[in-house]
Order: structure tokens, then C-alpha cells, then sequence
């Protein structure tokens, strides 16, 4: 047992290693290829325990800067930060135990190696990652596919989203497999070879194009300490601090402050609003997006973006983080929060169809924060957007690895609809990305700083655009499908 939590812990510990800010890109291929190895040669039980600890130390390390949240942020206890890391690192695990045992089960009774990682294994290990994706509201983070946000492996992103890639990474990790093994390894070389072509094909690609108007943008960063963000002695100054950084942006196209930069309900500061609008209009500033919160005629409070200057519109966060901005716990558990003075106030989720806001006469898609890892929330808004900002707070992580690892996420949004994201945040890494991915312009994160920058509104849609996750559904089920019914061909054949 000590070997198996050893290898799992090491192997989980490589996998993480493959994500931002360490980047070591081609380890989690070689951890899947590990993963598959152990499953074709261990029983389903002992490939699902080995699995399921994968998973678990998976969690706690790619999430241990949760702790910043709910310990120091917060102010729970130690303990119950280290319960709650270990309940989602946990329940998260349950997906990767649910794939060995399959994985396994289907060598067991198929009896093929290169039926199982060429056709099966990929399969299932791309609709489990799917299915984290949308099951209990959606947690995607460490997606294999995400580790390749930088890679020429990105270029399926368009037309089958960060899934798509996670198929791909897994198919060569197969292949990969079976060269070591020595089981068909001049086949299998070919099909990476193959593989590897036809991804700098498709990169080659231009599925949407830019309009002929470029538009200057300005991305300010306020570094304002979440410990210190509602403080009321912090109040005028945060205030005065993005008041400010509109005085030296005259001519700017659009502007655009972070997730909450003002810390009040808008109904609660409209002269400041109104003060605003009269520097914009000195400025000759076209637009301003700006995050606070804002509450419904029926009292209900909402995450918003607000725009002033030349359209006035708001967007509310329609995916809201659990046990963060909701609370899906019983009254007593809430009561038991509000003795122990820790968060326990409901958001309230916006309405799922939203106008957009215009820049001239292009539309542009809102994310805040969190939504921005769920590829299929942005669909909503395309093919007419042509466009995405995104609004972030990574101040609750502090100077954590969370901020690259959300940054990588939100980059493989700006290659899945072919639209430049312009990502304005508190705290973490703000920047200019292009629609390939490619990062345009960044900031230095935890300082207060301006990025002045420029973009084009994109038109046409990408595949993955018009079609979202259903494709990837479809493959998968296809290829699963196949290999059972060659799997059972194979079972006949053996017993005639």
C-alpha cells in the first residue's frame, strides 16, 4: 500500500507539474501513459484504488492554495480548510476511480492492448473529463487538455474545445504506450506521426477573421488586497485609485476594471457612477466595464459588470462558485457559518440570456471570474460576439499558483471561438490574448499597473462555436461504440 500511495503521489505530483506556472507540458502524457500501463496490468480493484489516489493527491496539490481562501482570507479554522481541500480533492478523485476500473475492466474481458489505448482508454478518460466538467455545477480545473493551451496540440481546440484536446493527449499517450511495449510500434509511431501532422495542418487554419478597425483598449489592474478590499478606512482610496487611472487614457476606445473594483453596491455609489461619466466624456473615452456588485428590485444581490459612456448595460454572473458566492447547505450548517463569523450569503445567479454590450457596433461576450473555465458558457453569446472580456478577483488565492492555472484556462477560450480576450483582473495576471492563444500583452501580476493595448473584433465562428461540446460527445460515444463492438467480434471469433 505505501508503494501505491508513494507512486500515485509521485505521478499526481508530475502531473500538476505539466500545468502553468511550471509548464512542463509533455509530463502529463507521460503520467496518463503510466496511468494506462498500470491499468493493463493490474485487476480493476487495484487499478481503481490506484486511480482514486491519482486523483486525491492530484487535488490537494494543483488546489492546496484554496487554503489561502478559506484559512487566511476567511478566517476558518486551519482544520476545516484542510477538511474542505480534502472533501473536494475527494469527490473529484471518485472520476479518475470510476476510469481505471473501466479501463481496466475493458482489457480484462477484451484482452487487447491496442484495442484498449488506441480506441477505449482515450475515450473513456475524455468523457470522464467531460463529465467533471458539468456534473455538481462543474469543476474542470486540471483538465489534461489545458496543459496544452501553448502547444501546437491547441490547434484541435477550435473545433472540438479543450476536450478534443484531451482526446488527442490521451490517443498519443496510447500510442506511446504500445511503441514502448513494442505492440505494433511501427503502426503506432505512424499514428503520432500522423497526429503531429495534421495538428500543424489545422494550425494553419484561420477559421475566423478580423474586421478592418482596430480599437485601443486599456486593462487596469488594481492590486487591492482582498483583506483590505471592504475595509471602510480603504474605501475612498480604492475609490480615488480607479478614478485616477482614467485621467491619463484620453481617446481610449475601452477601458475595463476588475471583477468587484468597486467595493459597494452600485445603487449605493451612483455619484461616483455619474463623476465617472463626466471623465469619460472628457476623455473621449468610448467605454468603461467595470465589476460591482448590484442588487434586483427584489433586494437579491448580484457579481456584475456594469458599462458607462457611449452603452449602458449590465451583465450578472450567471455560474456561480459553490460554497463561495452560494451556499448549498441546510439552515443549521448556515447558521453554524454565521456564529463562526465565515461567508455564508447567497449571490444570486443572473439570467442565462443577456444583452450584450456594443463597442461601436460590435458586441462584446462578458465572463466574470470563475465562468471563464467552462468553455460552454461563452456559446451563449456567438457567433455574434466578436470579442471577450473577462473580469477577475484572484486576490482570494493570493500569490498562489491559482493565477496562472485560471489564466491557462482562460487563454484556450480566446483559441476555441477564434476572439482576442481581453482579461482585466485584481490580482492575478492581466493581458491582451490573441485569438491562436498567443499572449498579445501581459502584466506583472500583485501590482497596480495600466495595460494599454489594442485588438481587432473578430467575425465567423469557429466549429466549436457552432457546435460547443455535442461533438465531442458524439466522437467519444462513437469510438466507444466501436471498440466495444470489435472488442466482442474479437470474443466470438476466439470461441468459434
Amino acid at each position: 500500500m505505501i508503494k501505491q500511495l508513494l507512486a500515485s503521489g509521485l505521478t499526481a505530483l508530475l502531473y500538476v507539474s505539466g500545468f502553468e506556472p511550471f509548464g512542463l507540458v509533455i509530463a502529463p502524457l507521460f503520467c496518463l501513459a503510466y496511468l494506462f500501463y498500470f491499468a493493463l496490468n493490474h485487476s480493476p480493484k487495484k487499478t481503481a484504488i490506484f486511480y482514486y489516489l491519482f486523483g486525491f493527491f492530484c487535488f490537494s496539490i494543483g488546489l492546496h492554495w484554496l487554503y489561502i481562501s478559506i484559512h487566511i482570507v476567511s478566517g476558518a479554522p486551519l482544520w476545516l480548510a484542510i477538511l474542505l481541500i480534502g472533501v473536494l480533492s475527494g469527490v473529484m478523485a471518485l472520476f479518475y476511480c470510476l476510469v481505471g476500473f473501466i479501463i481496466s475492466y475493458a482489457y480484462q474481458l477484451f484482452k487487447s492492448k491496442y484495442l484498449v489505448l488506441t480506441l477505449l482508454a482515450p475515450a473513456i478518460w475524455t468523457l470522464s473529463e467531460l463529465s467533471r466538467g458539468y456534473a455538481f455545477t462543474g469543476f474542470p480545473w486540471l483538465t489534461i487538455g489545458y496543459s496544452q493551451s501553448s502547444t501546437f496540440l491547441s490547434a484541435w481546440a477550435p473545433i472540438g474545445g479543450v476536450y478534443l484536446v484531451s482526446f488527442i493527449v490521451s490517443l498519443i499517450a496510447g500510442y506511446c504506450l504500445l511503441i514502448s511495449s513494442k505492440i505494433r510500434p511501427l503502426l503506432s509511431l505512424f499514428g503520432v506521426l500522423i497526429i503531429i501532422g495534421s495538428s500543424f495542418s489545422i494550425r494553419s487554419i484561420e477559421w475566423t477573421e478580423r474586421v478592418d478597425k482596430e480599437f485601443s483598449v486599456a486593462l487596469v489592474q488594481g492590486a487591492v488586497a482582498q483583506e483590505k478590499k471592504w475595509l471602510t478606512t480603504e474605501f475612498i482610496r480604492t475609490l480615488t485609485l480607479y478614478r485616477n487611472s482614467l485621467l491619463n487614457l484620453e481617446n481610449t476606445n475601452l477601458v475595463i476594471w476588475p471583477e468587484v473594483a468597486i467595493p459597494a453596491y452600485a445603487e449605493n455609489v451612483e455619484g461616483y457612477l455619474d463623476e465617472l461619466e463626466g471623465i469619460l466624456k472628457q476623455q473621449n473615452i468610448d467605454l468603461l466595464m467595470l465589476g460591482i456588485n448590484t442588487k434586483g428590485k427584489n433586494g437579491e444581490v448580484f457579481n456584475s459588470v456594469i458599462t458607462l459612456g457611449d452603452d449602458n448595460r449590465v451583465y450578472h454572473k450567471r455560474h456561480l462558485v459553490p460554497f463561495g458566492e452560494y451556499f448549498p447547505v441546510p439552515n443549521f450548517i448556515r447558521e453554524w457559518l454565521q456564529k463562526m463569523k465565515l461567508p455564508n450569503r447567497d449571490i444570486s445567479k443572473g439570467s442565462e440570456v443577456q444583452e450584450m454590450p456594443k463597442l461601436n457596433q460590435y458586441y462584446i461576450a462578458t465572463s466574470i471570474c470563475y465562468e471563464d473555465i467552462f468553455g460552454y458558457e461563452l456559446l451563449d453569446f456567438q457567433p455574434l460576439a466578436n470579442v471577450l472580456v473577462n473580469v477577475t478577483n484572484n486576490a482570494w488565492f493570493g500569490e498562489s499558483i491559482a493565477s496562472s492555472q485560471h489564466f491557462q484556462m482562460s487563454r484556450m477560450r480566446a483559441i476555441e471561438t477564434g476572439r482576442y480576450l481581453l482579461r482585466s483582473t485584481n490580482t492575478g495576471i492581466t493581458a491582451i490574448v490573441m485569438p491562436d492563444g498567443n499572449i498579445q500583452k501581459e502584466l506583472e501580476p500583485y501590482n497596480f499597473s495600466i495595460l494599454k493595448g489594442n485588438f481587432y473584433p473578430m467575425k465567423d465562428e469557429t466549429p466549436y462555436s457552432r457546435f460547443g461540446d455535442f461533438f465531442v460527445i458524439l466522437l467519444m460515444t462513437l469510438i466507444m461504440t466501436l471498440g466495444c463492438f470489435i472488442g466482442i467480434l474479437r470474443l466470438k471469433n476466439k470461441n468459434v
